[in-house]
């Protein structure tokens, strides 16, 4: 899997609300803070002091930040509302380009405030549209997507084509995240043909990159890399770094499809280079995964992990969870690939563990219920004007009444039978999407939950076929000294029987990780005999009493639920034994019809449910995982000194 569409900070936004251009800037700042010295006029002072904001935005953060808080001071003293919401919005540009989004947002948030009580339609659609940026910086699609929806239906009512193409480039970004590819489609084209009709060439730059997009997930590579292109000399004649990188990037891409590595790397190595200079750390991430991904193609494993445990790192510390979502997986790959079993399913674990978090199944359900309401909200306005045409048409002409009425309610019932089909094939879509997110989920905790278990079996192979004959061999070498041994030397014949013991434990215990880990029980007997045999070798142990009640097991059940339960019960016992001090474990197995419960009692020492995920370390994820895995539920109940319940149920 590759990142395709790397996050593209929308300075679009931020070009198109300010006033001043970008001419000779050293120039124009000295002669602004000329200005500002000399000016007696406190609006006039405000003026300047939003124009350095700017000026210094794209050389200085430091002292953009120091001009607009100024900005603000003199706006509050002034009682001056506009210049106050126009001071947060400066302060709010500087946070964006600092990559803090959440500060950013409070500070555009308080301009949004004040700019609906001015009533200017151009300052409330800028807001929205900065608000909407930072909500998608951190992927927060569905409230990014209400904001730049408000945004494009006040452009629309303005009728700014600029600001329109803007907007519409900036919606096909968040249905890129949701990867539907139609709507991108849509949008883009007209993203394209508006931005072409006014000479917009960053607007049309950025809508061939959405539909070079779209070429590529139809498999149609040579289409994509001729947009692509395209898009890549316009942002070379525009000499934007940020905007080359991403692009060589996806060409990268492109062309390991065609498939041509070594056009691939080339690319992939102009993007990290760019952004190294850049010190965009989001990027370099990035660049470094898709590159790790090219070098296991290549099988240079050791390249491969450098440039992932690379992206690893910058992930965590970044908190880009969708790129390390698809690192993890690389990496579990990798080791996969390498025969390093453990690290290999430690990282498809942490894979499965975020990918909840990712991908929710109400994503879908969200974007499809904003975009309803927006596309709904424009049929209301195009009804409400086609009611005024006709009244005055009618008021005009006093004829043809009965034509155009019955004109407007065939309009209207068109309308609603469209609605009617949208919603109904939408739905279906969040189906298909659902059903098939479910599957890809059920088969990542196979895998998983395999991966686990023949590691189990080699592990325990190695042990009774390797050492566990290494040491009956030292004991029969040992045993064959006996005879040598001068019976009247008391102390040689006792260390000759405390080894001959020593050998003996080991031995023993040998064998019985061995057998806890292959089940063997398990295997030919099923669960309620291996439980019982698991449990029979637990009462041996001094100061431990373990009661089991099982109720309905009279037949064998499937072969990966018996073998999940097993392991889970396993888990649960050893995290009582180790982490519990408890004298008791009571364990209950019920079958129902449709259902099967587990329930776990000790007298141990408990603990604080609400912080359950600060005991990670003892496998209570693990548990939840497994069971998730047969669509069943996991209830832990504890209190600080009066012991733990865990209550399993799984469906039949």
């Amino acid at each position: 899997m590759n990142l395709i569409y790397k996050k593209k900070t929308i300075l679009i936004f931020l070009l198109a609300f300010q006033i001043n251009g970008l001419l000779a800037q050293s120039n124009i700042i000295d002669s602004l803070e000329k200005l500002l010295n000399k000016s007696n006029s406190d609006t006039i002072k405000l003026q300047l002091l939003s124009d350095l904001n700017w000026e210094y935005c794209n050389s200085n953060l430091e002292k953009a930040r120091n001009y607009a808080e100024q900005e603000l001071d003199l706006a509050i003293k002034l009682s001056n509302r506009k210049y106050m919401a126009q001071a947060y919005n400066d302060i709010g540009i500087v946070l964006i380009k600092e990559n803090k989004f959440k500060q950013a947002i409070n500070y555009h948030q308080n301009a949004l405030a004040i700019r609906l009580k001015l009533v200017n339609k151009s300052d409330i659609a800028s807001s929205y549209s900065k608000i909407g940026q930072c909500y998608a910086e951190m992927d927060e699609y569905k409230l990014a997507l209400n904001y730049l929806l408000k945004t494009l239906t006040i452009y629309k009512e303005l009728n700014n084509k600029n600001y329109i193409a803007y907007t519409l480039n900036n919606i096909c970004y968040l249905y890129t995240g949701l990867k539907n590819y139609d709507k991108v489609l849509e949008y883009a084209t007209q993203s394209y043909n508006i931005a072409k009709s006014i000479n917009d060439e960053y607007s049309q730059a950025s809508a061939l990159e959405k539909l070079s997009g779209c070429f590529e997930k139809k498999g149609q590579f040579s289409n994509a890399i001729l947009y692509q292109t395209k898009a890549l000399n316009i942002f070379i004649k525009l000499n934007d770094s940020n905007e080359m990188a991403a692009t060589y990037n996806n060409l990268g891409f492109y062309y390991r499809q065609i498939p041509n590595n070594l056009k691939a790397k080339a690319y992939y190595f102009k993007a990290l280079a760019i952004a190294t200079s850049l010190k965009d750390i989001n990027s370099i991430g990035i660049y470094n995964n898709n590159i790790g991904n090219l070098f296991i193609t290549e099988k240079q494993y050791d390249l491969a992990e450098k440039h992932l445990k690379n992206a690893e790192k910058i992930c965590l510390d970044q908190s880009m969870e969708t790129t390390l979502l698809l690192t993890y997986k690389s990496l579990g790959d990798l080791y996969a690939l390498t025969n390093k079993g453990e690290m290999a399913v430690k990282n498809y674990n942490n894979y499965a563990a975020l990918k909840d978090s990712v991908f929710s199944n109400n994503m879908a359900e969200q974007f499809s219920e904003m975009q309803t309401k927006y596309e709904t909200n424009e049929k209301e306005i195009a009804n409400q004007l086609l009611q005024k045409e006709n009244a005055i048409t009618t008021a005009e002409l006093n004829k043809s009444n009965v034509v155009k009425w019955s004109l407007l309610i065939g309009i209207i019932l068109v309308v609603l039978v469209s609605y009617l089909f949208y919603n109904s094939y939408k739905l279906k879509q969040k189906h298909i999407f659902n059903r098939e997110l479910l599957h890809q989920q059920e088969e990542n905790s196979r895998a998983i939950l395999d991966a686990e278990e023949r590691e189990r079996a080699r592990i325990a192979r190695d042990l009774h076929d390797g050492i566990g004959q290494q040491l009956s061999a030292a004991k029969l070498n040992i045993v064959a000294l006996k005879n040598s041994i001068n019976p009247a030397l008391y102390n040689q014949i006792n260390l000759f029987e405390n080894a001959t013991q020593l050998i003996d434990d080991a031995v023993n215990e040998v064998r019985s990780v061995s057998h806890n880990m292959m089940a063997n029980s398990l295997i030919k007997n099923g669960l309620v005999s291996a439980v019982r045999d698991f449990i029979q070798k637990l009462n041996q142990s001094a100061g431990l009493k373990i009661n089991i009640e099982i109720y309905g097991l009279d037949e064998r059940l499937d072969n990966s639920v018996e073998i999940i339960l097993f392991r889970v019960l396993q888990e649960i016992v050893n995290n009582i034994i180790k982490h519990a001090n408890a004298t008791e474990i009571n364990i209950q197995f019920v079958k129902h019809d449709k259902e099967l419960s587990l329930l776990v009692e000790d007298n141990g020492v408990g603990f604080d449910t609400k912080k359950i995920e600060d005991f990670e370390g003892i496998g209570l994820k693990n548990i939840e995982l497994r069971i998730k895995f047969l669509k069943g539920n996991v209830y832990f109940d504890s209190f600080l000194g009066k012991g733990t319940t865990v209550n399993i149920e799984v469906p039949l």
